[in-house]
């Protein structure tokens, strides 16, 4: 399985840490910083910047099955988390699905996030911060659409049957600040800001993220 990893230029240190956290359960990972600037580079992305993206990864994740060349399982997950096991070992909850992911519940929804950002409420909020995808079923996330799908139908993923989404249990998207804390947590989501932030950086389960820098 291919690992992506979303990267924002400003918060280097996240993905890094991200990365980290993963390579202390598997150090023979193929993990990839998926980089905006990389894939308009190469002419994989051409959407046209918006206004109010919180991150540089808000739409690359989309773009993975063909980066891909639309062949084998491929993970994405924003930089915002830290594993607490092998990712890989999700790969089981995939089957013979589409893509696989943890289907958050709907709930009431911060109103700010990372440093003040507008936190926008919609469908399966958070649900595209975790996809592993069979790449080969989705030869239609084409360039041409990926560049002009409007972003709730990529966010809310209209572009799969909702019957070819699996499930992956919650704790391996833990979303901090929502989730009661609890030991058997496999992946942390700082998903309102993690504690590279200012005035995150003594936040819930931060602790957690600071070990992993320090090595």
């Amino acid at each position: 399985m291919r690992i992506f990893i979303g990267h924002d230029s400003r918060f280097p240190q996240a993905t890094k840490v991200c990365r980290k956290s993963m390579q202390n359960y598997n150090d023979n990972l193929d993990i990839t910083f998926l980089e905006k600037e990389h894939l308009k580079k190469y002419n994989f992305y051409g959407r046209a910047a918006v206004k109010g993206e919180s991150t540089e990864f808000s739409f690359t994740r989309f773009y993975v099955p063909m980066v891909c060349n639309y062949d084998g399982i491929a993970m994405f997950c924003d930089n915002d988390f830290l594993w607490k096991c092998d990712p890989t070992e999700m790969v089981k909850y995939l089957g013979d699905k589409t893509i696989a992911v943890v289907k958050h519940k709907d709930m009431d929804i911060k109103q700010t996030k990372m440093g003040g950002i507008t936190n926008k409420s919609y469908p399966r909020k958070n649900w595209s911060s975790l996809i592993i995808y069979n790449c080969s079923k989705l030869r239609h996330l084409t360039k041409a659409y990926l560049d002009s799908a409007q972003a709730s139908e990529l966010h809310e993923l209209r572009w799969v049957e909702d019957n070819e989404i699996a499930e992956i249990p919650r704790s391996y998207n833990h979303l901090v600040g929502y989730y009661k804390k609890h030991n058997r947590i496999k992946a942390i989501h700082y998903t309102l800001g993690g504690p590279w932030f200012e005035e995150c950086k003594n936040g819930e389960l931060s602790e957690e993220w600071y070990k992993v820098l320090e090595n």
